[in-house]
């Protein structure tokens, strides 16, 4: 009973999720399981998969013998008859008594026109119809059969390839998508907390305006960065509000709020390097490249196979008929049936030559992209390292910041400092925070492309706490 209510809120969270009026609470591993459910190019790819195993079984039938039922109607303008002479016939028949007949004029005046007179003997009546069953079974292809089995092997794998690296790209972009809209949300929270200190600054340059402490260039300073610090506010919300629709089409929940619950972060531990280029070769995008030499390789076979004949069995079984007579159409016919082409233009030999171009073109392609993802892991590799790195430097910098802020700010309100010291501070300080921010979702981002390229984009999660 708790597997049953587990299964139900797993296979419901889609649903319970989409629904919501008010924003969500969403963690990254919930927003992943919702787009395994809903988004449109997983479904493509899974429905070509179910495509290819359909072509694959459709290859598959080429083993099997083909059956068809047949029918007919015939009609003849005239019968279809055996004409003869009674002579022909007569003559056989007479045997001995013809040299009889030859001396006895009257008689032999007799035979002549007997003779000469035709007798024909309908065969087959103007109306005919039939019912029959035909069947034709291939014993020998030259291969071809053997063939088109590996093509439908390999192409049932391409989709199942192409399911898997469709995946782990959608994996990446719901990350890249989650990761802005809590970038987004960070940097709203940055915004409001830097306008907030603008304020509280304005209204204490206002105060020491009013006492005389400060003159009004000083106040105009704070007003004017209060201002600029309002509209880098509404840029930011609107930065959220454009990060939370591209989360929820990805996610299949198009117009829905959500609230992530899985914080930008450094990650606690990344796989080496040598690691993850010893994952290249089980990519699903080089194992989809391998398969295409694999069909690149039979079809060259298939085509050098056109040189050698073709065998069948063939068969007919008259099932109904009028108008036919079984003694001159048997129903019943049995015999084996050979084609064999000994010459069609070099059509084989343009076939064949294609063949081994899309077979080199394979190989080719599957040596330049083990090349270059190679070079993309140690790039992106080079990135999440020199970030994490980064990360602590840009700590360090924004507990600078937040001290000058708070002693330039304590100078200011003692009349020690100067307005545009205070607001620099300021500034210092939130674009600390925002490069801080930036950093982390490089680090991240970069991260979940490290681990798609090396075909382990599923296990981001276990990265990302």
């Amino acid at each position: 009973m708790k597997r049953q209510i587990l299964l139900f809120l797993v296979l419901g969270l889609p649903f319970i999720a989409c629904g919501q009026n008010s924003p969500l609470q969403l963690s990254l591993e919930e927003a992943l399981q919702m787009a395994y459910s809903n988004n449109h190019s997983l479904t493509i790819a899974r429905e070509g998969v179910v495509a290819a195993k359909a072509e694959s079984r459709e290859l598959h039938s080429l083993w099997y013998p083909s059956m068809v039922i047949t029918g007919e109607y015939t009609h003849t303008l005239t019968d279809i008859a055996a004409v003869t002479s009674v002579g022909e016939i007569g003559s056989e028949l007479l045997g001995n008594l013809t040299p009889i007949i030859t001396n006895n004029p009257q008689l032999a005046e007799l035979a002549d026109g007997i003779a000469n007179s035709q007798l024909r003997l309908p065969l087959v009546p103007r109306n005919t119809a039939s019912v029959g069953a035909e069947l034709m079974w291939t014993v020998f292809s030259g291969g071809r059969r053997i063939m088109a089995s590996k093509i439908a092997k390999e192409v049932s794998n391409i989709a199942g390839e192409q399911y898997g690296a469709t995946k782990q790209n959608v994996v990446r972009e719901v990350l890249t998508a989650y990761m802005g809209v809590e970038l987004a949300q960070r940097l709203v929270d940055v915004r409001e907390s830097a306008l907030l200190q603008h304020s509280e600054h304005l209204r204490q340059a206002r105060r020491l305006e009013d006492e005389g402490m400060i003159n009004r260039a000083e106040r105009l300073v704070a007003e004017v960065a209060y201002k600029q610090s309002a509209t880098l506010l509404t840029t930011a919300q609107n930065d959220l509000s454009i990060a939370q629709r591209a989360l929820s089409v990805l996610i299949g929940c198009e117009g829905e709020q959500f609230i992530p619950t899985t914080p930008l972060s450094i990650p606690t531990t990344i796989p080496s390097k040598e690691e993850l280029l010893a994952t290249i070769d089980s990519t699903p995008s080089l194992s989809m490249l391998r398969s295409q030499e694999q069909i690149a390789n039979s079809v060259l076979n298939a085509e050098w196979s056109r040189y050698l004949p073709s065998v069948a069995v063939i068969g007919h079984q008259q099932l109904w008929s009028k108008g036919l007579d079984k003694n001159l159409f048997p129903r019943t016919i049995v015999g084996v049936g050979l084609s064999w082409t000994l010459f069609d233009g070099l059509s084989r030999e343009g076939a064949i030559s294609r063949s081994k171009a899309s077979l080199h073109i394979a190989e080719i392609t599957i040596n330049k992209t083990r090349s270059d993802l190679q070079t993309a892991i140690e790039r992106y590799y080079d990135i999440v390292t020199s970030s994490i790195v980064e990360l602590e430097a840009q700590q360090t910098t924004i507990s600078l910041a937040e001290e000058i802020v708070r002693v330039r700010r304590k100078a200011f309100a003692e009349g020690m400092a100067t307005s545009s010291e205070v607001v620099d501070a300021t500034q210092m300080l939130s674009e600390a925070r925002v490069a801080h921010l930036a950093t982390l979702y490089t680090t991240n981002t970069s991260l979940a492309m490290l681990l798609m390229l090396s075909g382990r984009a599923e296990e981001i999660s276990y990265f990302i706490q």
